[in-house]
């Protein structure tokens, strides 16, 4: 009798740590897919922001700016694909809704919901200040010190002009970047990634064209 319940609760111990077993195994695939559809988006977006990139570089080239003017309007479109903000520094506090000490609750609550949402926080609006200045920098010595980004330190973009598919007056910019995969599992749902990046994230190459009339003689006579 005593060895049948032994048994009895051996099978059963047995049992639960199957299910345990199977529960973890269903839990890790879940994950990795959750995390992999999440990269996949992630991917899609800075497709869609090197597409909008391209746009405002084949606008500067229309009218005839150099291709330095050209660099500055493909970095700040793609600010969404640029990483850690490094100039100014991104270590600065950020804090939300800047609201003088005096206010009211009242006063406080009114100014909270007044504010521009992405703006509120010393560091947006420092960002956003600062890109009249870094566009209208002479080189790249003096623009680094104005506004920098992790991924325009290392060049992370490309930039190429070449003839309109529609023939003379038009121009075609196509805008390249080295995209980091940094959700967990990347290595394992992407293995065709080419290169590694400094902290071990794959990177893929992912692009974004447009083309737009070229008025550049017009501005240039």
């Amino acid at each position: 009798m005593h060895s049948t319940v032994e048994s009895g609760r051996s099978r059963c111990g047995s049992r639960e740590g199957q299910t345990l077993l199977e529960s973890f195994i269903v839990m890790l695939v879940m994950c990795i897919m959750l995390f992999g559809l999440l990269q996949l988006a992630i991917g899609v977006t800075g497709r869609e922001v090197l597409h909008h990139a391209a746009a405002r570089a084949a606008r500067a080239a229309a009218v005839g700016f150099n291709d330095w003017m050209v660099l500055k309007a493909v970095r700040v479109a793609s600010i969404p694909n640029s990483g850690e903000m490094l100039q100014p520094d991104s270590s600065v506090e950020d804090i939300a809704p800047v609201v003088p000490s005096w206010s009211t609750p009242g006063e406080a609550w009114d100014a909270a919901f007044s504010m521009e949402a992405g703006k509120t926080s010393r560091r947006g609006i420092m960002e956003t200040a600062r890109i009249p200045w870094y566009m209208s920098s002479e080189n790249s010595a003096r623009a680094s010190y104005i506004l920098n980004y992790a991924e325009w330190e290392r060049n992370s973009f490309d930039v190429s002009r070449s003839s309109s598919l529609l023939g003379q007056g038009a121009v075609r910019v196509e805008v390249e970047q080295s995209f980091p995969l940094q959700m967990p599992f990347s290595r394992l749902l992407f293995p065709f990634a080419g290169e590694y990046d400094e902290d071990g994230f794959p990177r893929v190459r992912i692009s974004g064209e447009a083309e737009s009339g070229d008025h550049s003689a017009l501005y240039l006579e």
